[in-house]
């Protein structure tokens, strides 16, 4: 008898962009890891290599697109794998960057074991399904966007997200938000400086200030790093179905949805239609499909999985995804309450959330450093590469990384 290891397993098949990530991800998973790594692909639908030596080679539906086509490796793993081992599932944008990696297994507790999302199912929903709620939220912020712009010349769009000098300033004014009691000094500041007395600028720290005529928040060479949400908000009432709440400070729409927190209901009520399964509350914590733990005892569940998502491809309002279909076999199973992966694991790195950040300092966080942690997977599920992000800075900075070769030359 064989004995039984601990093994990463990635699926990833199609578009070269997937390659390269996966690729990426070997080389850090390789470099901190000491279990065995397999790939299963499909090696058809693959332009350039795959830069290891254990793959495994699947043949997919070919009326299955690149995308359906990993989606159906990924939750089929257990038909293809030696299951007297056990597993991790890893998506090709997780990345490690710590020895302790392989600690992951010590967490194998039931019949399988998931890492949370790092948001709750309500807004998660109109990602899960054809709703569009995505698409009013977009035309709200477009919106919103124009009439800023038309009333306020110094406004610029999004700009939370055009620089990591903008999201610093975020976070700095999220902290303020959420610790007045530790920042009473900014907040008697704040009062004087902003509202009283007839200040040009009210300076929220050595780095930013904010231009009361202007209406911006400036760098301390006067460039702009944010606009005032609030600059235009009678204009922008008076002139469109937008409305700012006073109390909790956010512009809804006419369906009194915050434009910029997309969230809604419509996935739980087509889980409900479809298959009986009430998902409570509306805000309940879901699992991320992006790194699992697995072995022979999660057949019955992955199989359940599986042919769930399977048969979703078939439905033109459910969206190409794995995770609304995750949502309901854990229902199913009566496993919503069972112990997750600690987030050391699953670090995921929403760029679009500053109060997810890192710093050389304090390390990482979730809630603006309210907490701090040291992450041993990161999940870099978009601005994968993005150089002006300081996460990304900190994966190139292991001395892991090395620019990697186009399999195409």
């Amino acid at each position: 008898m064989s004995e039984k290891k601990n093994i990463f397993v990635y699926a990833v098949c199609g578009d070269n962009i997937h390659i390269e990530t996966l690729n990426f991800s070997l080389l850090y998973l390789k470099h901190f890891s000491k279990n065995n790594i397999i790939v299963v692909t499909d090696s058809k639908r693959n332009k350039i290599n795959i830069e290891h030596d254990t793959i495994m080679d699947i043949d997919t539906p070919k009326e299955f697109t690149n995308h359906q086509a990993s989606i159906y490796l990924k939750t089929g793993l257990h038909k293809y794998l030696d299951l007297a081992h056990n597993y991790c599932y890893i998506d090709s944008d997780v990345i490690a960057v710590n020895n302790k990696v392989d600690e992951i297994f010590d967490h194998n507790l039931g019949i399988v074991t998931f890492a949370n999302d790092h948001c709750k199912f309500d807004e998660f929903s109109p990602y899960g399904i054809n709703c569009g709620c995505t698409e009013r939220s977009e035309r709200s912020k477009s919106k919103f966007d124009e009439l800023q712009k038309k009333y306020y010349p110094e406004f610029v769009p999004d700009s939370i997200f055009t620089s990591q000098e903008a999201r610093q300033l975020y976070c700095d004014l999220y902290n303020v938000k959420q610790n007045p009691v530790s920042n009473i000094h900014i907040v008697f500041k704040y009062i004087f400086q902003k509202i009283l007395l007839p200040y040009k600028y009210f300076r929220l720290n050595k780095f930013f200030k904010y231009d009361k005529k202007r209406k911006v928040w400036i760098n301390n060479n006067n460039e702009i790093v944010m606009s005032d949400i609030l600059s235009s908000y009678k204009e922008i009432e008076n002139n469109s179905d937008l409305r700012f709440h006073r109390f909790k400070k956010y512009w809804k729409d006419k369906e009194n949805s915050n434009i910029f927190k997309l969230q809604c209901d419509h996935l739980h009520q087509e889980i409900l239609n479809k298959f009986n399964i009430k998902i409570y509350p509306k805000d309940w914590q879901h699992w991320n499909g992006g790194v699992f733990l697995f072995n022979k005892r999660s057949v019955e569940f992955l199989n359940s999985w599986h042919d769930l998502t399977m048969s979703m491809f078939k439905e033109p309002n459910w969206k190409t995804r794995d995770q609304a279909t995750l949502a309901v076999t854990t229902w199913k199973f009566n496993l919503q309450h069972l112990q997750t992966l600690p987030v050391n694991f699953n670090f995921i790195a929403d760029f679009y959330k500053p109060e997810i950040s890192f710093s050389k300092e304090k390390g990482f966080t979730t809630n603006n450093f309210k907490t701090t942690f040291k992450p041993y997977f990161i999940h870099v599920y978009h601005h994968f590469g993005d150089d002006n992000w300081n996460i990304w800075q900190y994966i190139k900075g292991l001395s892991v990384y090395k620019p990697l070769e186009n399999s195409n030359k």
